[in-house]
């Protein structure tokens, strides 16, 4: 398969990588008007790698059976309705777009044509997540879900920690459970960056549930995690090593205790599952699936409809902060 990605910023560089390491791509063509973007990816020496200067050039000079649309965000709906009106398949870094309603042009568009839409909403990829994805009914019935979403500063321009950051754990939430908030109270703050509001935290309902998500660019630390509590026990995730951890238990706690050590040993520690999986690179899974559904042998795992909600969710919690008032979810 030859591909083509228009961007080759951070992700357009690591999606040009993973898909120069799969054998059943022949050929991957990056492109960016920018010459030192290319000649950074030209260094890394991608045997697989052409380059162009333009989505045009490249159109013009070349065929491509998908493509992959690793531009900035405000840059989203442009390049993609170019390269679905070119009839081509499209993988969208998240979020699908900056606003809504680009958004339910570029999935409109794709319907009408009968073309992929994928978003890449790459933690849905991340083999932990398919793990707790199999054995989330073993918490019983959702009760609440906090994730912790810690980044260092950046020089890029990427966007308030709404759109760049907890926009992953909402949509990972709402996978995990099959439901979508209604609606989101939050506050934003600016510590280091210069141009968005890097830190952000905000209360999600669900119908009968709550979600709290937190996240900053203001961290030297990294820290990506997630907890579900439910009727029956709980999971803990975390993102950046796979691990994962069900804890679940049907027993009454006793009313006494012969020791402080067994309280602590015993009291609500119940019995502790590791699903087993075997870990990946969550880009390699999710270009894999890309790929195959291109072929017609599967589903996005984030489609433009899944990438339209978790966009609502996000536009919903800034204008929250913003207003200072809870706020409904329109999708």
């Amino acid at each position: 398969m030859n591909i083509l990605i228009v961007g080759a910023g951070v992700m357009g560089a690591n999606h040009c990588r993973t898909l120069n390491e799969m054998n059943d791509v022949q050929r991957v063509a990056c492109v960016d008007p920018s010459e030192q973007a290319l000649a950074k990816l030209r260094e890394r020496g991608f045997e697989k790698a052409v380059f162009y200067s333009s989505t045009n050039e490249a159109l013009k000079k070349d065929k491509f059976d998908a493509a992959i649309v690793a531009v900035p965000t405000h840059l989203h709906y442009a390049v993609a309705e170019q390269l679905l009106d070119a009839g081509l398949p499209v993988l969208i870094e998240k979020p699908i777009t900056d606003e809504l309603a680009g958004g339910r042009k570029l999935v409109e568009k794709a319907k009408r044509a009968k073309l992929v839409l994928a978003v890449g909403h790459i933690e849905r990829c991340n083999p932990a997540v398919q793990a707790l994805k199999k054995h989330v009914a073993a918490l019983g019935t959702p009760v609440h879900a906090s994730a912790h979403r810690f980044g260092m500063p950046t020089d890029r321009d990427v966007g308030p920690s709404f759109i760049d950051q907890a926009v992953h754990d909402i949509d990972v939430i709402s996978f995990l459970l099959d439901r979508f908030p209604k609606s989101v109270q939050a506050v934003e703050r600016r510590f280091v960056d210069k141009k968005s509001d890097d830190c952000c935290a905000a209360l999600y309902e669900f119908d009968g549930f709550t979600a709290s998500v937190e996240a900053n660019r203001a961290t030297p630390i990294k820290t990506r995690e997630l907890i579900i509590c439910g009727t029956k026990g709980s999971a803990k995730l975390d993102y950046i090593t796979q691990d994962l951890v069900i804890a679940t238990s049907d027993e009454k706690p006793p009313a006494r205790y012969s020791s402080f050590d067994e309280l602590v040993l015993r009291v609500g520690r119940g019995a502790e599952l590791k699903p087993y999986f075997v870990k990946q690179e969550p880009l390699r899974v999710e270009l894999e699936n890309f790929l195959n559904c291109v072929r017609g042998k599967a589903k996005p795992v984030a489609d433009g409809e899944a990438g339209l909600r978790a966009l609502a969710a996000v536009v919903a919690g800034h204008e929250a902060a913003q207003s200072g008032k809870k706020t409904n979810i329109s999708f």
